[in-house]
């Protein structure tokens, strides 16, 4: 069971960060444009947020089920600073999507793209110290 949910986060993962790029590239390149929120913003902006949510509950059921088994514990990076990041990812990632959503018309496109781009550069680094890179 543990490397089921071992394979589904790793491979979750690339669907999540595709909808994060995504969600990123089109608000960016709509308020550079100087376009108006419509409802494929609406929508890329849920949708990358409902993969993001999937991620995360495979990620919590992982830590879950590996601090059962006593697999998780060895490691630091694993046991304390992913999960931490990227639940303060999330918890930007929401707090950010309830404010772009709130506010002015003009401003959304930009907004969005603040709270995609923070999000994910949090996710990012996040990541980097999971693969060992910092």
């Amino acid at each position: 069971m543990y490397n089921f949910f071992t394979q589904a986060h790793d491979g979750w993962h690339y669907l999540a960060s595709l909808a994060m790029v995504v969600a990123v590239a089109a608000f960016l390149v709509n308020w550079l444009r100087g376009q108006e929120w419509s409802q494929l913003e609406q929508r890329i902006g849920t949708y990358a947020i409902i993969v993001v949510d999937i991620q995360l509950l495979l990620g919590l059921i992982l830590w879950g089920i590996g601090a059962s088994l006593g697999i998780i514990g060895a490691n630091a990076a694993r046991t304390i600073e992913h999960p931490f990041t990227m639940l303060l990812a999330i918890i930007i990632l929401h707090a950010g999507w309830v404010w772009t959503k709130r506010s002015d018309e003009t401003v959304r496109l930009r907004n969005g793209a603040l709270t995609f781009v923070v999000a994910g550069l949090l996710v990012l680094g996040g990541l980097t110290r999971i693969w060992g890179i910092l």
